[in-house]
């Protein structure tokens, strides 16, 4: 063998052995909660797949709704 294939050779030993050693000892501080700040209580969005409770109450009817938009109208114009 030449010089430069045995060079280049333990180039590539050398670079595979560092680039190994990089791999997983870094990741294993993070695995769990260990270096990670707890989860939130509150979200500001809820989480996506989960239905909301059904709300306490009924619809109005339509007359409901016109009145309670014309007390609405007779405010605003006070």
């Amino acid at each position: 063998m030449s010089a430069s294939r045995i060079v280049s050779a333990f180039v590539l030993v050398v670079a595979g052995t560092a680039l190994a050693g990089c791999g997983g000892q870094g990741l294993e501080r993070f695995r769990g909660t260990k270096g990670l700040p707890p989860a939130p209580e509150h979200l500001a969005y809820p989480a996506v797949g989960v239905t909301p409770p059904s709300r306490p109450g009924r619809l109005r009817t339509p007359e409901e709704q016109k009145r309670l938009e014309a007390d609405l109208l007779a405010r605003k114009v006070r």
